[in-house]
């Protein structure tokens, strides 16, 4: 118990970049060792480091064949770092502590009350229970469902394939085990598959609070703020989404052209979803339209709500700060939304994640792009930044490409998008408190 204690002398937001290292290098490790990989080599250094990265980040970029390039054993590494990556060390360490009966102190309870981006410590051991009951009853209701779809097809094996998928689905990891980094190309027909992944990432994505208010409060009116925004937002994301990813692609034969219209509908709703943040794809993102691949961008920067297994700057966030645009232009200092005024800080906060979160992509990119060594055009170096950064996954095929450096801007670009700029950017910066007060100067802007 000391040891635990002893890791909450760091900073809250530097103890969960901590726990994050932790698996990180501990699946590393693991990922180098002979057992596993099919060729009894282990993988390199480089590519173990940014494929623990990858799943401990709930990413889905990866170097390696997760079929055909690790074993039984390996695979178990990344469902593991997967599932622990989705929740969270923090939040699975502290259910395990306090289960033994720890008693935590005040800087423990703000730890915990940072990870899980809460505004108060009451109620925090109930939520991070609800977490864990929450995610397990979703994962095997569906990890059933998939074993019993995939049983004609893999026999005994349809148990682990059911059980991956269904985590890397709702941890919204994009992982999988069809082969040949295919992802769901080849089983556009599987309506029954993809919408079980559809239904898990949009599960994993709505994050646990809202989940909670849908199974006790049950009608809109008694909804929180939160859960409201949260709905309306990914309502209209997955909505917009679709329909323009539909109309670009509709004339694409290289994409969704050549399919009946239903089938270009469904799958540019399911694109539309896991863009977001899961990674999952059922054509070849590098063969889409400039303008589709403009829009995967802007959902994957979105990403999915807060307090979920999610990234991205966060769908609450972009709502207000459309919201906030809307109020200036109507020339009110308040905002309201659903009856409710949403505070400054708030506002300002807001708009700190999307600036810090645009700075970081374009800087990672052009970084990316001169290592790169404008092999490949700049919007593809962008559209695999973004996936990294959102957690999302959805590659063109070029991360395998890359030298160490660019794995490596790459890898630390993903860690940065799981834990949170904000969070990233605090762990570094030492707040201080100043009573100072200095008189007032306008400067014009616009």
């Amino acid at each position: 118990m000391d040891k635990f204690q002893k890791i909450f002398l760091l900073k809250p937001t530097q103890v969960i970049i901590a726990s994050f290292l932790f698996m990180i290098f501990l699946g590393m490790f693991l990922l180098m060792l002979p057992i596993s990989t099919t060729n009894n080599s282990g993988l390199s250094a480089i590519d173990a480091l940014f494929v623990s990265t990858s799943a401990s980040c709930v990413t889905g970029l990866t170097v390696v064949d997760c079929k055909n390039d690790l074993t039984f054993f390996g695979k178990v590494v990344m469902i593991f770092l997967i599932q622990v990556g989705g929740l969270g060390i923090m939040t699975l360490a502290t259910l395990v502590v306090h289960s033994m009966g720890h008693k935590f102190q005040l800087k423990q309870n703000l730890t915990l009350q940072e990870s899980l981006n809460q505004s108060s410590q009451v109620g925090i051991f109930n939520l991070i229970k609800k977490i864990v009951q929450y995610t397990f009853a979703i994962e095997i209701f569906f990890a059933i469902l998939l074993t019993i779809h995939f049983f004609p097809e893999f026999g005994f094996e349809a148990i682990g394939y059911g059980i991956f998928h269904s985590i890397s689905a709702f941890c919204n990891a994009g992982f999988d085990l069809f082969g040949n980094y295919d992802s769901l190309c080849k089983r556009t027909d599987d309506y029954f598959l993809m919408t079980c992944i559809a239904l898990l990432i949009i599960l994993g994505g709505i994050g646990f609070t809202v989940m909670n208010d849908f199974v006790h409060r049950r009608k809109w009116k008694k909804f929180s703020l939160h859960t409201k925004i949260v709905v309306v937002s990914n309502i209209l994301l997955i909505l917009i989404g679709t329909i323009l990813i539909f109309s670009v692609e509709f004339f694409n034969e290289d994409t969704l052209g050549k399919l009946p219209v239903f089938d270009q509908i469904f799958q540019s709703c399911f694109t539309s979803i896991s863009c977001r943040t899961a990674g999952f794809n059922t054509f070849d993102l590098s063969q889409a339209k400039q303008i589709s691949q403009l829009v995967m961008i802007i959902l994957m920067f979105i990403g999915a709500s807060p307090l979920s297994t999610g990234g991205g700057i966060k769908s609450t966030t972009f709502f207000v700060i459309l919201m906030s645009m809307w109020t200036v232009f109507r020339g009110r200092e308040e905002m309201i939304i659903f009856g409710r005024k949403i505070s400054k800080n708030l506002r300002d906060q807001a708009f700190a994640i999307f600036t810090m979160g645009t700075i970081w992509v374009v800087t990672a990119g052009i970084i990316l792009s001169v290592i790169d060594g404008e092999v490949h055009d700049l919007e593809e170096v962008i559209f695999e930044t973004v996936s990294g950064f959102a957690t999302v996954g959805m590659g063109i095929g070029i991360t395998s490409e890359w030298n160490i450096w660019g794995k490596l801007i790459l890898a630390l670009t993903m860690l940065v998008g799981r834990v949170g700029i904000m969070t990233f950017m605090l762990s570094l910066i030492t707040q201080k408190n100043t009573r100072i007060k200095y008189p007032e100067e306008k400067i014009m802007i616009g």
